[in-house]
């Protein structure tokens, strides 16, 4: 099968990308680099020729519920229309779980790429994973504000990135 990743070089994407190979499938990365924009559009045509399935495992950094939705909507609803006009056979999505039930930003912004898959003519699947072991890494990171690093409160269940991109593959 030929396999498409969008966001194949990220957290995530490039365990999903070890997993497909594998399996022993072609697989295709999509990124900016690679002269495919997600937002844009710009070469998603050419990336998705002979696309058997796609899989979204496509992220941004930020805080802002506008930012989130419009970022998720342009790039997921962009790689679901090239998608469905490839003939590719399958759309698969990485989200959150709890995202409807807990108020971030972000997770508003994930909703929205949800919503744009559900309404895809590719039959689709979304996959909610719990956060990734590595977010822990990730908020210390972000979070730092001088000397000091301030711990986000929450319950949590981790999951290994690695163990995400092999159920998504």
């Amino acid at each position: 099968m030929r396999i498409v990743v969008a966001g194949g070089t990220g957290t995530v994407g490039r365990h999903t990308v070890e997993a497909v190979r594998a399996a022993g499938h072609d697989t295709v990365v999509l990124s900016r680099s690679r002269g495919v924009d997600l937002v844009t559009g710009e070469g998603l045509g050419h990336a998705l020729a002979g696309a058997d399935a796609v899989i979204d495992v496509t992220s941004i950094e930020t805080r802002n519920a506008s930012e989130a939705i419009e970022f998720f909507t342009a790039a997921t609803g962009n790689l679901a229309a090239a998608a469905a006009d490839a003939g590719a056979g399958h759309l698969v999505l990485l989200s959150i779980v709890g995202i409807d039930r807990i108020p971030y930003d972000y997770y508003a912004g994930k909703i929205a790429q949800e919503k744009v898959v559900e309404a895809s003519r590719v039959p689709w699947t979304i996959l909610r994973a719990t956060q990734f072991h590595e977010f822990a890494a990730q908020m210390f990171t972000r979070a730092k504000m001088g000397p000091l690093h301030l711990a986000p409160r929450a319950r949590t269940q981790p999951v290994a990135a690695r163990e995400v991109g092999a159920r998504l593959a």
